[in-house]
């Protein structure tokens, strides 16, 4: 049987496309790599530019899996990101805080890759899951007290379902098959009940007070998160606010995701370039 079908494409439809294994730093024996999603219309002008999300990946702070949520990204990119993902040095080779050495070391390499990919410099974007929550927070937090030398702007941050509290982190008990608790292996010990103060040095709200300057935060959690309590989010809202930071959080209702697809919801999208919108306008 034959068919013929006609049809109609919107050419100036907004595709993703995929762009891999950027090597952003080399420590030596290990380097560093980023994937990048970036946006694409066939009539697009020549001098279009478009906003950056520096996407940390959450692992636990170990080895990350930086592939399998491409098609994910690629929902942010057709909608005029370039989200460039980034693999930063697992806790398993690097003990905290080079993870944060690492995010200084993507930033720093943006421009470099900034013609390639039509992105705007002023308009950078640090977000993050769960332990990459941690880390993309620390890391505007870090910067904010002169910690990271010199770095292209943060316009803003987003932390989801973030590991932000370590000490909050470590009342969760541990499944029966996890030996050692991956915030113990982050900082290098045996566990975080006896190294308290340690604990609280990687955590964000020990970075927050009323005199230092930082890019409004967007905070997204579920309520019945298993794998990173609400709490982390609820309390460094409150010490955002209560400090004078700009801040907004979104918890969502009864669900325990903590990732995935409806992370990558309409609604949850819409969020986030509506955020990025009010960020980047404030700038204008």
């Amino acid at each position: 049987m034959k068919y013929k079908i006609r049809i109609m494409a919107d050419e100036n439809e907004t595709q993703a496309l995929y762009s891999q294994d950027w090597e952003y730093h080399d420590y030596g024996d290990c380097k560093r790599h980023l994937q990048i999603l970036f946006p694409y219309r066939k009539n697009r002008r020549e001098d279009e530019k478009y906003p950056l999300i520096l996407y940390v990946p959450g692992s636990a702070w170990h080895k990350q899996e930086m592939y399998n949520d491409i098609p994910q990204y690629a929902l942010l990119a057709k909608r005029g990101f370039v989200l460039a993902a980034m693999e930063y040095r697992e806790s398993d080779i690097a003990v905290f805080p080079a993870q944060i050495e690492d995010v200084c070391n993507a930033l720093k390499f943006i421009p470099e890759i900034a013609d390639n990919f039509h992105i705007d410099t002023d308009k950078i974007f640090l977000m993050g899951n769960s332990s990459g929550g941690h880390i993309a927070m620390m890391s505007v937090l870090y910067h904010a007290h002169g910690l990271c030398g010199e770095l292209p702007k943060i316009s803003g941050v987003i932390c989801e379902s973030g590991s932000t509290d370590l000490p909050i982190c470590a009342k969760s008990e541990l499944p029966p098959w996890m030996k050692i608790r991956p915030s113990a292996v982050l900082l290098g010990v045996d566990n975080i009940e006896d190294h308290e103060e340690l604990a609280k040095k990687a955590s964000c709200s020990m970075y927050i007070s009323e005199n230092i300057e930082l890019p409004p935060v967007l905070l997204i959690h579920s309520d019945g998160d298993p794998i990173v309590s609400v709490e982390n989010s609820r309390s460094l809202y409150e010490k955002l606010i209560t400090t004078g930071h700009s801040a907004l959080y979104y918890e969502l209702e009864e669900t325990d995701a903590h990732g995935g697809a409806v992370y990558y919801d309409s609604a949850i999208l819409d969020i986030i370039q509506e955020f990025c919108k009010r960020c980047t306008d404030c700038m204008d």
